[in-house]
């Protein structure tokens, strides 16, 4: 039996352009999932380990709180849907070889399957990073998807040039990404619901920019737009640019974690109240979760109160009267409890 490793995160993921290209149909869930576990694998690995990942960063990085029957759903889907690794599909692989739930340490155990090693350890060429928590970041599961073929695709061209030109197909997209198929007869769709969204997380969060060409009458059959010419760059920033261009992205739910209670949500997401999103970074970042739950459940009890005239005012005072933490709420453990 392999040994389980306790390895930290990395900041960056590491694939193959051929992973990168292959036809999956995954949840957003179960795609962080995969990019988390991905950030452990170093590329010097001979082979991959059994990797043990707590529950409190699957639940950061999926934004999902998991019980016992979340996770083996979770654990049961993921292993039933595989990866196409080339375009004729004569190749196809698992995700994982294996996955326990250990509820001793409130950890899941993952390995990768053997037959990605060559996709993810030992990369010499051909292959695309990626940071992490900026995978994470976005919104829709497509946009990662399209981000790292797009940077895949500058990534080929990298040694000569910083901007490139690159021609993806409609139907390919839609069939490769698992989007909905009506998308192949009406485009509208396809570039309302898929392409600007997506472009417009990558341009506003990512470390490429992308513009995009479909009016070219020569890439036409008849009236059907059969592909798109993408214009990929570079975009050279800082790590505190990257850092803030996260923030800035962020609403004030973002900030509440996800063991907090809807009441506390309704209090402090309440137009009445009214909190601006870095106080509401700052009192989750600075104060334990049970305090402010009960601040929140005072704030709401005295909600119909004549005699306070100023709630803002009242619930920022009971706010300041808290303990502070040194940790944060979302590094809160959690275990496996029944539902």
């Amino acid at each position: 039996m392999k040994e389980v490793k306790n390895v930290n995160a990395g900041k960056e993921i590491a694939m193959s352009n051929t992973l990168v290209a292959g036809k999956y149909s995954l949840t957003k869930e179960e795609q962080n999932l995969i990019f988390l576990v991905a950030s452990m694998v170093k590329r010097e690995d001979k082979e991959f380990h059994r990797y043990k990942i707590s529950l409190s960063d699957l639940e950061k990085a999926t934004g999902v709180k998991h019980n016992r029957v979340r996770l083996k759903q979770l654990m049961h889907s993921i292993m039933s849907k595989p990866v196409w690794l080339n375009k004729e599909q004569t190749k196809i692989a698992n995700w994982f070889a294996y996955i326990e739930a250990d509820p001793k340490s409130s950890a899941l155990i993952c390995e990768f399957h053997w037959s990605l090693m060559p996709h993810m350890i030992q990369l010499q060429e051909y292959f695309t990073k990626a940071e992490r928590q900026l995978l994470f970041s976005f919104k829709s599961k497509y946009s990662s998807r399209l981000y790292l073929l797009l940077k895949s695709k500058l990534g080929e061209q990298a040694g000569y040039a910083n901007i490139v030109d690159c021609v993806l197909y409609v139907d390919d997209m839609i069939n490769d990404f698992d989007l909905p198929k009506s998308y192949s007869n009406r485009y509208s769709n396809f570039k309302n619901k898929f392409l600007l969204p997506a472009l417009e997380e990558i341009n506003q969060l990512s470390d490429i920019f992308v513009t995009y060409d479909d009016k070219d009458h020569h890439r036409k059959h008849g009236r059907k737009i059969t592909n798109i010419k993408f214009t990929v760059s570079k975009v050279a920033e800082t790590e505190e640019e990257f850092k803030q261009k996260l923030l800035d992205t962020k609403n004030k739910e973002d900030y509440i974690p996800i063991e907090a209670s809807e009441r506390l949500r309704e209090v402090v997401l309440s137009d009445e109240l009214d909190l601006d999103l870095y106080y509401v970074r700052s009192i989750f970042r600075h104060h334990h979760l049970h305090d402010i739950e009960r601040v929140c459940d005072d704030t709401w009890r005295n909600w119909d109160n004549k005699k306070i005239k100023d709630r803002k005012r009242v619930f920022i005072a009971n706010i300041k009267k808290l303990e502070k933490k040194p940790e944060e709420n979302h590094k809160l453990p959690f275990g496996f409890e029944e539902v």
